[in-house]
């Protein structure tokens, strides 16, 4: 049994609803005035994810 897998399928999850969020913010900020949100929704809701899932990944799979 790998516990790799198990681990990775936990970040997998917490990274998609962390994109969908920030997908959310980032529709949310087009009624806006400011690209305040929109710019925060790209970094913080689709960037940001993405490196962190890629380090965790890293992490995991040095365990093995």
């Amino acid at each position: 049994m790998n516990i790799g897998n198990g681990l990775k399928a936990i970040v997998n999850v917490a990274f998609w609803l962390w994109v969908i969020l920030g997908a959310l913010i980032i529709i949310g900020g087009f009624n806006k005035d400011s690209s305040g949100q929109i710019l925060f929704g790209v970094i913080g809701g689709i960037f940001a994810p993405i490196i962190i899932r890629l380090v965790i990944f890293y992490i995991i799979n040095s365990f093995k």
